[in-house]
């Protein structure tokens, strides 16, 4: 019987190979080896999150004052409060660790990717950092801490919208539990961290990698049948510092531009 890391390992292979049928903007395939790498981690990250997810559902049960659960429910009263920051604290230096090293690879897997587009070599400049690797490490610990403060904020408001759910059935404490427990372990939720969030830190180290080597303007690139929300600034371009407003109004520096999102950037020097 295999074990459960064998089938999640081909899980993870099968998951790649639907991944790099779908549609993406061609420059992520001008170089086949960091696009199978990009799709390999998207999977890898999509399998660090819903194990995090599922360990948490375990721990969740004990963010919720159960005895305060009792007395609301007789009080009718509104839903239970997390637990105090410090248990919120820890859950981020968990998921950190889960998917760091998975980040600070597509961090870099982007900047690869810069170098077979452009054909610039990297190296030393007068920029804050003196050398792309080390700006690699930087923006993958900026990106990861972002991603996990997002993760965080959310499944604290999963659980208290399950918990306010469940006074509102009058459940026992006992099925608001399992309840709280099947919202938190949820891989459709894993799979759309891991169907934004490889597409974000590959373009954050694409344009590392196009500071690095003096480009001074970018132009968004999607597909022709690209969304609502992006298609209307395909082939806009701007300063390479300068942000980009989508149509829901939103402002960002590079794709991606929503969960999903294959958008990409052309850099011009």
């Amino acid at each position: 019987m295999a074990t459960r890391q064998e089938l999640l390992s081909a899980r993870e292979q099968l998951r790649a190979a639907i991944s790099g049928a779908e549609e993406w903007q061609e420059s992520y395939k001008a170089s086949p080896k960091t696009f199978k790498q990009l799709l390999a981690l998207e999977a890898s990250l999509e399998t660090a999150t819903g194990e995090y997810l599922h360990d948490l559902s375990i721990r969740a049960a004990e963010s919720v004052d159960w005895k305060q659960y009792r007395a609301s429910i007789k009080a009718d009263a509104g839903p239970v409060a997390n637990n105090d920051d410090p248990v919120w604290k820890e859950e981020q230096i968990l998921l950190t660790a889960a998917v760091i090293d998975i980040i600070t690879d597509l961090v870099a897997t982007g900047a690869m990717a810069g170098e077979t587009l452009y054909g610039i070599p990297t190296g030393y400049s007068t920029l804050e950092f003196a050398s792309l690797d080390e700006a690699i490490m930087h923006a993958a610990r900026k990106h990861t801490a972002q991603m996990v403060s997002n993760v965080t904020d959310t499944t604290r408001k999963l659980i208290r919208e399950s918990v306010a759910k469940s006074i509102a059935l009058g459940e026992t404490a006992d099925f608001a539990t399992v309840r709280l427990m099947n919202v938190i372990d949820n891989p459709i939720r894993a799979q759309l961290i891991a169907l934004t969030e490889p597409v974000n830190a590959y373009q954050t180290g694409l344009k590392h990698y196009a500071v690095q080597t003096g480009a001074k303007e970018k132009t968004w690139d999607g597909l022709k049948g690209a969304c609502q929300i992006c298609s209307p600034l395909i082939g806009k371009t701007v300063p390479i510092d300068e942000l980009f407003i989508l149509a829901n109004g939103r402002e960002l520096d590079r794709p991606a531009g929503h969960p999903r999102c294959r958008c990409s950037l052309i850099y011009s020097y």
